[in-house]
């Protein structure tokens, strides 16, 4: 490793963000479209699915550290992280398709299929994008450079899930036919044709730069790793408010479908609401820099989320207003949104230079496991609590009740409510802001006397 910070260029940071645009191909439909997928077009019940949904994310617990030690393990001429970028897209891209197949089974057997194929995309999603997340506090230590990543990263997030929520529906419908059973694993085929591209050229352009070497001979215990883990308090807190964040990312794409359709009674509009709230967490990407900059990481974080919690609110008294009042607030909610969201990939790749600090190893692997299992495991609780209300309420998109329609309403709004208000009060709590300038300068003190350079 190196003391010097050396700047990242514009070319590899755009091939960064591909990395996520690739995976959102996947997991945006993952988000957007699986729960509507498996009750209106599988024909699994609402309950069935929320059950599925949270038991399938158990094994996340056991799974995604046991990726992150691997990273921090692994030993190749392309680095740590890097190989699972080149050897996993395909099987990513054949299990996504899978996932969305439907066959002709009895109730039974489609429930065994959904949990067996969902099971595996989220093992293999996990196998692809702790990598990619851990790589990249092996790109840069510098804390600047590190915002403008997740900025880009964030970009790449919101563009994918923005094609997804504009392409989806039409796609599905003309390589259908009108046959929904047909057009989804179909279009799922082409996004996944693209993201395997991406993810080429992520691992093409990428860098590690500060990545650690594997030292056989000073293995350290995974149980000492993972207690270190506990022990570093800027992650916990990170980990927690990357949990809240998806809680309410899965919360609110999970019934804004049923919400647009059944409350305010305009199906036609579901992918126009799906991709504004994609196409605002992309801006939220795009003026997080300056806002970061101008009130740091944290306090940027803090500021965007108590205006979106504030705009959520609104929107609870505007929903009788005008459609385009009404649409106007939630693009502006969630372009808020996306500015922390960039904030949070990189206050978390600072959490790896603690890690260093304290403890003497980055073990960026095993500290970018937590934010892979929160992705997956908010997002899959955020949907089952919605799937789960839905069936208390009765749900039945064929006999459609008043209470099935209020609950529809209140989920709307407690989720993105609820979850963005305790995302601030962890975030309060976090404090390496105040000094990760100075940690970085220790670092490379440290990596001069140890002769590093």
């Amino acid at each position: 490793m190196t003391g010097k910070i050396e700047k990242i260029s514009l070319k590899e940071k755009i091939s960064y963000s591909f990395g996520d645009l690739a995976s959102n191909f996947v997991w945006g439909m993952t988000t957007s479209y699986l729960l509507f997928f498996y009750t209106d077009i599988f024909g699994i019940s609402a309950a069935a699915v929320g059950t599925l949904f949270l038991i399938t994310r158990i094994w996340d617990a056991i799974n995604d550290p046991i990726m992150g030690i691997l990273i921090d393990k692994t030993k190749s001429k392309h680095g740590k992280a890097r190989p699972y970028l080149l050897y996993l897209p395909i099987p990513f891209a054949i299990l996504s398709v899978i996932t969305f197949i439907t066959p002709n089974f009895p109730d039974l057997g489609k429930l065994v299929y959904a949990y067996l194929t969902y099971f595996l995309l989220g093992m293999i999603y996990t196998a692809i994008n702790i990598p990619y997340g851990a790589l990249m506090p092996m790109m840069t230590r510098d804390s600047h450079e590190k915002s403008q990543l997740g900025s880009f990263r964030m970009m790449g997030l919101a563009m994918g899930s923005i094609l997804v929520s504009a392409l989806t529906l039409p796609l599905v419908d003309f390589f259908g036919g009108g046959n929904q059973r047909i057009g989804f694993p179909i279009t799922m085929a082409l996004f996944s044709v693209i993201g395997i591209i991406l993810f080429y050229i992520t691992f093409k352009n990428c860098k590690e730069r500060y990545s650690e070497q594997v030292d056989t001979k000073k293995q350290v215990k995974i149980t000492k790793s993972v207690s270190n883990m506990f022990k570093n308090q800027p992650w916990l807190m990170i980990a927690s408010s990357s949990l809240l964040q998806f809680l309410r990312i899965g919360a609110m794409f999970g019934v804004l479908i049923y919400y647009v359709t059944y409350v305010l009674e305009q199906p036609s509009l579901v992918p126009l609401y799906l991709t504004l709230a994609n196409l605002a967490n992309f801006a939220g990407g795009a003026i997080a820099p300056p806002i970061l900059k101008r009130f740091g990481n944290r306090n940027g974080s803090i500021v965007v989320l108590s205006l979106a919690f504030i705009s959520f609110i609104l929107l609870i008294f505007l929903e009788s207003s005008s459609a385009y009042l009404f649409a106007s607030v939630f693009f502006i909610a969630n372009t808020f949104i996306g500015v922390s969201g960039s904030a949070n990939f990189a206050l978390l790749a600072d959490t790896v230079d603690y890690q260093e600090y304290k403890f003497g190893r980055r073990t960026e692997g095993l500290l970018y496991s937590a934010y892979s299992f929160a992705t997956k495991f908010g997002i899959a609780i955020g949907s089952a609590v919605v799937a789960y209300a839905l069936g208390w309420a009765g749900y039945n998109p064929s006999a459609l009740t008043g209470e099935a329609v209020s609950m529809i309403r209140i989920l709307m709004f407690a989720g993105p409510i609820l979850f963005t208000l305790v995302q601030i009060i962890v975030l309060i709590f976090y404090k390496l802001d105040e000094n990760h300038s100075q940690i970085i300068a220790k670092l490379g003190e440290r990596n001069v006397n140890n002769g590093a350079i």
